[in-house]
């Protein structure tokens, strides 16, 4: 297909629509609602004041009136009628109009973009839409879910003037740095910047006008004359999502407007007076704008949430209570809400008794939808798209039960299925009489249309029955949760001169790769290794400049280059594109051994150095290195990690210098390595340029990489050494406090946070901004590649942990983007020195989570809390840093038991980079306490077990191991204690340990260990865990790795369907460390170990300092673990069958 075009215009240049059915406005029940004459050439904005004539009594807004009880019938819902909304638009639309004259400073202003950037409230949202249209100007709802990049190409792409922006603090923000893009990406001078103003409320709109309000009609009328009506007049922009690229403005004229306006008619179900509930929909998506048209055209009747500021969050609770409340006929929400809803029969109850549930947006879960069929809920499935509206029927008369995943298409449209192979086929709409779409990127037959790239394969019994299989251009989502879009990176590959096509794989792998089809002169045979790796190079510019677009998990190395044998050359579609599915399937075997060389690949094209001197090593281990990451700036002290290599690009490195080493015994050098001795990723211990050139050094010198690699004591010895350096380059230098500087005050405290957005840190967050004694919370935000602004990260921490997502507008709450490991925290001097005149208590949860890496690479991370140290003496405020339990991985080298609440011996936290960073940055503290006089408290935290919502990450430990429950039919059992404590009740014991009295930490640090104060045994949860499931029984641990090692043997393809399998080696390592079988080991009468372990052989801690401190932990009646939480969790992993 051609590349999309957008249009205005129309080959239609009246506002006569053809004939429509009688479908809308027909009841006999109807008398409040007069439907406007859409055979008389009347636009959508003429309509208003048809209805302000003739359908004033009827409701155009419904919602449930928050104070007032539901048994006042009469007054629990608010009706707000034709009269009152057309008077709200007439008045928005001289507010409007004022502020554009006054920010362009003429009166000349018809035609101008008007753009909104708002969370508000869908009643206003919308009458501010029709508001601006009325006033004569294009409207742009921009979703403020864009980035400050996305938002500023939108503005400049259609040339908005005038911006309406919301008046909480996140949208503010997100205006100035669209600006500052502006600015600086598009050149912007200051005259060019559109005028802002406020986003209008309820209250600015909806006047008590009593009887005057025709007055007022009348008086606006004739100061601002309807104009801009034309069919081909441009009333409003709409964009696209931008999944794949920034998002663009698809524009909707006139005429357009009216053809969408009417789509019900289509339908088969009179929606006059029928309530639809819109609570869930955001008015700027284009689903809100369709249905407000809806609302004119049909007399549909919108309920939504009770306008107010900040506006209302839609929640799977609330949105389902307002539908409830304001008895609607039909719901509208994504699938994901009804997902929710089908675990509560009387939910389920409720919505078999309505007229519809509409979902669009995504696929609903097939075992949810027909459990929902059966009980008699009428599902119906939308489909539409921001080009071409709605175009599945809007509202069939009858709901197959059977078929309720199935759509039908309107019979007034031109639709098109192009075969693309495997029984699919790719949704074309063309335009007719009826129908324009607001697009184009494809003719058929000298039609224009527009070729959605959304596949469908037809119902094997029900003719004209059609069900999304999935999108044509659609992502490859890697084992990592990474997704690569093909088709851009495919784009740029085809362009080389010599490639005639492409196609990307990588589904359900760690790394993705490419099949290229090479032009007729340049084929060849793929197994002659030397044309093969001609042919890679001759491409490899182009692929630089591909992976220069790319993502850094969709990069192609060179290694992960397959092309077509010229005995299976591509198969293309009709349409002369390629047929992914079918190659990826064609070329599997090849794809399968590529990746299993993968893990054996290196850079064997770079020469090991004759001589293994330091200098030689350095160059080749630099030339390595470089290769690898495909950078050229990295310095010989500069940690890979932090320079964004990841964990296969260290086997890379490590395959690379072991090559070298091997092929030493050939005359070019003098070294001779058995390699096979190499157990380890070596690269992880020694991550910088430097560091590997010496230990490569002296591997080639001694010829061996066993003594090197030593035994467990020499290993231990190495790492502690290299800990008490590590201490002593971030202990010098401390300034004292200032003794006349006052104790902070616990009653006025404000909180400087890092780590807001992770599972613990969001509820820490949650208690600081309602806890009255605190005024301020700074949160920093480490910079990422995300894409995601500071704001939405949090959002996304807030929702996905169950925490209301309205707290990130709270007034107490600054968001500040920092990079942790600069001075300053890279914050602005002028925002610093505010953070620095006002922080009373610091919280530094941050910290990278990864095992695999060495103390080095977590430098950064130590290098942010010395910051963090020099900030709190500077104020003598108080430092809370969250260490972690897992400095007692090493535990056999402590002297008592259970581990008291003391500082440790550097050998206890030297297993691994992760718990050494932990340990390091302890003795900082204690070093700044001892030497400067820093008041500080170490929360050693244990396993955080979950937010209240169930939300617990399914790729850790332990929920992968409840989740290979019920392909293996067990899971283990253990007698012994757990201590694991709910992420909100840690949350709750931090902001305890705020309060820590002054002789906790006059002199020493406060330690304190954070597990559950009431722990359970582990058995007792696994057999509430094996109720829960079918047919899952409690056994010994080792019988269940047995299982577990067998599946992995029996079914190669196991892993995708068992995440457990995935981290095997971990398992085996707790069955190696401890006896977990099921009662096998001794307990005392209180129920603990005699071995000193708890469950899964984790070391058992102390905790009374903790208990002295945190009145939340020291509470006798504190809630145990138990059935509800088992049931979260269960229900969080997808395994809850009731």
């Amino acid at each position: 297909m051609s590349s999309v075009t957008a249009t205005a215009t129309n080959t239609i240049t009246t506002l006569a629509l053809p004939p429509l059915p009688h479908t809308q406005a027909v009841s006999p029940s109807n008398t409040t609602f007069a439907a406007p004459p859409l055979h008389d050439s009347i636009s959508v904005l003429q309509m208003l004041d048809w209805h302000y004539d003739h359908s004033s009594a009827h409701p155009f807004f419904i919602y449930a009136q928050p104070d007032v009880p539901a048994s006042s019938e009469n007054n629990a819902v608010r009706i707000i009628t034709w009269k009152e909304t057309v008077e709200a638009v007439y008045t928005g639309a001289k507010l409007i109009r004022n502020h554009v004259q006054r920010g362009l400073g003429s009166d000349e202003v018809d035609g101008q973009v008007v753009g909104i950037l708002s969370y508000s409230d869908s009643i206003p949202y919308a009458t501010t839409m029709l508001s601006v249209m009325r006033a004569n100007f294009v409207l742009f709802p921009i979703s403020p879910r864009n980035s400050p990049q996305a938002v500023a190409h939108l503005i400049q792409k259609v040339g908005v003037t005038h911006m309406l922006v919301g008046l909480d603090q996140s949208m503010q923000e997100l205006m100035a740095r669209a600006v500052e893009f502006l600015k600086t990406e598009y050149g912007y001078r200051d005259d060019q910047i559109p005028a802002t103003s406020m986003m209008p409320l309820f209250e600015d709109l909806y006047l008590e006008n009593g009887t005057k309000g025709k007055e007022v009609v009348e008086k606006i009328r004739e100061e601002i004359p309807l104009k801009r009506q034309r069919p081909e007049d441009i009333q409003y922009y709409s964009h696209s999502s931008g999944s794949t690229a920034f998002p663009q403005p698809i524009p909707h004229a006139t005429r357009g407007y009216l053809e969408l306006s009417v789509a019900p008619y289509f339908g088969e179900h009179d929606l006059t007076g029928k309530i639809m509930s819109m609570h869930a929909v955001p008015m700027f998506h284009t689903m809100g704008m369709f249905h407000l048209a809806w609302v004119v055209t049909c007399g549909l009747v919108c309920a939504t949430f009770p306008p107010q500021f900040p506006p209302v969050q839609p929640t799977p609770e609330n949105v389902f209570n307002g539908a409830v409340e304001t008895n609607v006929d039909y719901t509208l929400c994504v699938p994901s809400l009804i997902e929710v809803w089908s675990q509560t029969p009387s939910n389920v109850d409720w919505l078999a008794k309505r007229k519809g549930l509409v979902f669009g947006g995504g696929p609903l879960d097939k075992e949810v939808g027909d459990r929902l069929a059966a009980k008699g809920v009428p599902l119906l499935n939308a489909y539409g798209s921001t080009e071409c509206s709605v175009v599945s029927q809007y509202i069939p008369k009858e709901v197959d039960r059977y078929a309720w995943d199935y759509l039908r298409f309107n019979k007034h449209l031109n639709v098109q299925f192009i075969p693309s192979g495997d029984d699919a086929f790719e949704l074309v709409m063309l335009s007719n009489e009826h129908f324009t779409p607001r697009a184009f990127n494809t003719t058929i037959n000298g039609v224009n249309g527009y070729a959605t790239a959304d596949l469908f394969i037809e119902h094997p019994q029900k003719k004209g029955y059609w069900k999304i299989l999935g999108r044509v251009d659609s992502q490859i989502i890697h084992s990592s949760g990474e997704k690569t879009n093909p088709g851009p990176l495919e784009s740029i590959m085809n362009q080389d001169p010599h490639v005639t096509a492409s196609v990307m794989f990588g589904r359900g792998k760690f790394q993705a790769g490419i099949i290229i089809e090479p032009t007729k002169e340049e084929q060849f045979d793929p197994r002659d290794e030397v044309k093969l790796s001609e042919f890679r190079n001759k491409i490899w510019p182009t692929v630089e400049k591909m992976n220069a677009f790319a993502p850094q998990h969709s990069r192609i190395f060179k290694e992960m280059i397959l092309v077509t044998s010229p005995s299976k050359p591509f198969t293309y579609t009709a349409k002369n594109t390629t047929r992914n599915n079918a190659i990826v399937k064609e070329y599997a075997s090849e794809i399968e051994a590529i990746y299993n060389s993968l893990e054996e690949s290196t850079q064997s094209n770079i020469p090991a150095p004759a001589q293994w001197d330091l200098e030689s090593s350095t160059v080749f281990v630099r030339t390595v290195v470089k290769k690898v990451l495909a950078i050229e700036d990295i310095e010989d002290e500069e940690d890979v990690f932090q320079r964004g290599g990841d964990s296969l690009q260290a086997t890379w490195i490590k395959n690379s210098l072991l090559r070298g080493l091997h092929d030493g015994n050939s005359s070019n050098s003098n070294a001779k390595v058995d390699t096979r001795e190499s157990t380890s990723n070596f690269v992880y211990e020694h991550p910088t340029i430097a560091s590997l050139a010496s230990f490569i050094t002296l591997v080639a010198q001694r010829g061996t990489l066993s003594l090197l690699q030593g035994s467990l004591e020499t290993q231990v010895e190495r790492d502690v050494e290299a800990m008490h350096r590590m201490v002593e380059k971030y202990s010098k230098g401390f300034i004292p406090v200032n003794e006349n500087l006052p104790l902070t005050n616990n009653e006025r405290k404000v909180v400087l946070m890092t780590g807001s957005t992770g599972s613990v840190g969001v509820h820490i967050l949650d208690r600081l901004l309602q806890d009255e004694t605190v005024e301020r919370v700074y949160a920093l935000i480490r910079k990422g590649g995300s894409g995601l602004s500071i704001e939405m990260k949090q959002v996304n921490g807030f929702m996905e942990r169950g925490v209301d997502k309205d707290l990130v507008r709270s007034k107490k709450l600054v968001l500040l983007e920092a990079n942790l490991s600069e001075e300053r925290f890279g914050l602005e001097e002028g925002v610093f020195e505010e953070v620095k005149s006002r922080v009373t208590h610091i919280i530094a949860n941050a910290w990278r989570v990864d095992f695999n890496i060495g103390l080095s690479s977590f430098e950064t991370d130590i290098k942010g809390l010395r910051y963090m140290v020099d900030l709190a003496l500077a104020k003598n405020a108080s430092l809370v840093f969250i260490s972690s339990i897992g400095v007692f991985q090493r535990y056999t080298y402590a002297k008592t038991r259970p581990f008291s609440e003391h500082h440790l011996p550097a050998q206890v936290a030297s297993s691994g980079g992760y718990p050494q960073g932990k340990w390091v940055s302890e003795q900082i503290m204690q070093n700044a306490t001892t030497q400067a006089g820093l008041r500080s408290v170490i929360v050693r935290l244990g396993q955080a077990c979950g937010s209240p919502n169930g939300s617990w990450n399914s790729k850790e430990w332990l929920p992968a191991l409840v989740r290979s429950a019920p392909a293996l039919g067990c899971i283990p059992g253990d007698d012994r204690l757990m201590s694991w404590i709910p992420a909100d009740m840690a949350a709750r014991a931090i902001r305890d340990f705020l309060d820590v009295p002054v002789a906790e930490t006059s002199g020493q640090t406060a330690i304190v260990h954070l597990i559950h104060p009431r722990p359970v045994r582990w058995s007792t949860l696994a057999h509430l865990i094996a109720s829960r499931l079918e047919k899952v029984d409690v056994v010994p641990f080792k019988v269940w790795l047995a299982k577990l090692e067998e599946k992995g043997r029996e079914d190669p393809e196991a892993e995708k369907k068992i995440s457990a399998l995935r981290i095997l080696e971990f398992y085996k390592g707790l069955a190696a460390e401890t006896q977990a079988e099921s009662g096998s080991v001794p307990l005392t009468t209180s129920g603990q170990a005699e071995d000193g372990l708890e469950a899964f052989g984790f070391p058992e801690i102390g905790m009374e300092r903790a208990k002295k401190l945190s009145a939340t932990l020291a509470d006798p009646e504190v809630r145990q673990l138990g059935e509800r939480d088992v049931g979260r969790w269960l229900r969080c992993w997808g395994l809850l069958r009731d």
